[in-house]
């Protein structure tokens, strides 16, 4: 593991008590909202809610959700889809305990299963997953290609990736208001709540990060098709799908 992984690792190792309250609070509870969306277009052309699945002959849609933290997102994708199987995966090992209690209160424990791993160096067999999906994880991943690259090795012919990350807004008094929050006041609450430094971190990495379009054109060199965007929030918030080609 390389200096940056390791740096973020203890990071949200540091935050982990504190990440579902401060997730919420500081997106003033949208990012609920945001993963109702990454998780409705998970299944938008699928059956939605059926209790099987039948997808090239079998009867149960394998689901991979990385970098999946505490578990929101594998939550959403749960309820949404009562006919998946779901891997939870991410590098946190303290993230995944909280996740997994909420997967048992919420009666999921059999069909969300948290794994501690990586998303450079997924543990799975080639095109074992119908569905991919990453909430607020890409930009923490360096490099970000091969993360693509192993989404692409894993998923089948055909599945689908959604993407849910934070963007900066166009241009205008949106992107003023947006960056003086975000930069500003963020930061100064999430140490407040947390006690350390690690909000700071939130909105520089955002700002290092791609823009929507160069995502959308690395998913395409991974091999990706269909790939393409739409803004949350005003922008705040990109939700990339793309397709696994056949």
């Amino acid at each position: 593991m390389d200096e940056h992984a390791r740096s973020v690792r203890g990071m949200f190792t540091s935050i982990a008590r504190h990440y579902d309250l401060l997730n919420h609070l500081l997106s003033l509870n949208l990012d609920r909202r945001w993963r109702r969306t990454a998780a409705r277009m998970a299944f938008e052309d699928r059956r939605p809610n059926a209790a099987f699945l039948s997808l090239n002959g079998r009867k149960r849609l394998r689901v991979l959700d990385l970098c999946s933290g505490t578990g929101d997102l594998a939550l959403e994708l749960g309820r949404r889809c009562s006919g998946a199987g779901i891997v939870a995966l991410d590098f946190v090992a303290p993230m995944l305990e909280r996740g997994r209690g909420k997967f048992r209160r919420a009666g999921m424990a059999d069909r969300i299963h948290p794994l501690c791993g990586d998303a450079v160096r997924l543990p799975f067999r080639r095109q074992s997953f119908d569905v991919l999906t990453m909430a607020f994880g890409l930009r923490n991943i360096s490099p970000v290609e091969e993360a693509l690259a192993e989404a692409a090795r894993v998923l089948r012919p055909g599945g689908r990736l959604v993407i849910l990350e934070f963007a900066m807004p166009a241009r205008g008094i949106w992107r003023r208001i947006y960056g003086f929050y975000f930069f500003r006041v963020l930061p100064k609450i999430g140490r407040w709540i947390s006690g350390t430094s690690a909000y700071s971190y939130l909105p520089a990495s955002v700002a290092l990060f791609l823009e929507p379009e160069r995502l959308c054109e690395l998913l395409g060199q991974d091999g990706f098709v269909e790939a393409q965007w739409q803004p949350l929030a005003g922008g705040a918030v990109a939700v990339h799908t793309a397709r696994a080609p056949q």
